[in-house]
């Protein structure tokens, strides 16, 4: 009977895969993600004079952005005023 050849090369096959499979390592956390290692690093200490002047900087840009904010927000109400307005007077 014909195909006896191909199918004892199969089953050879599936013999040779499950042999594979079990001298498969089984990966660690490590191997994943590799041993953690701290890092040093070198820092600059901040004098408390550098940090209050880091803190008024903040500030002040924080203040120009509710400055800008604000003389936006009176821009587009204007402008919605206006083109309401001449909307309204051509009706």
């Amino acid at each position: 009977m014909g195909g006896e050849g191909s199918m004892m090369h199969a089953i050879k096959s599936l013999k040779q895969n499950r042999n594979l499979l079990k001298r498969r390592k089984q990966k660690t956390k490590d191997d994943v993600y590799g041993v953690a290692v701290k890092t040093k690093l070198n820092l600059k200490q901040s004098t408390p004079a550098d940090v209050l002047k880091v803190k008024r900087q903040m500030q002040e840009y924080n203040r120009q952005l509710r400055v800008k904010g604000f003389i936006a927000g009176i821009l587009v109400f204007m402008i919605i005023v206006l083109v309401t307005a001449y909307i309204s007077s051509q009706l």
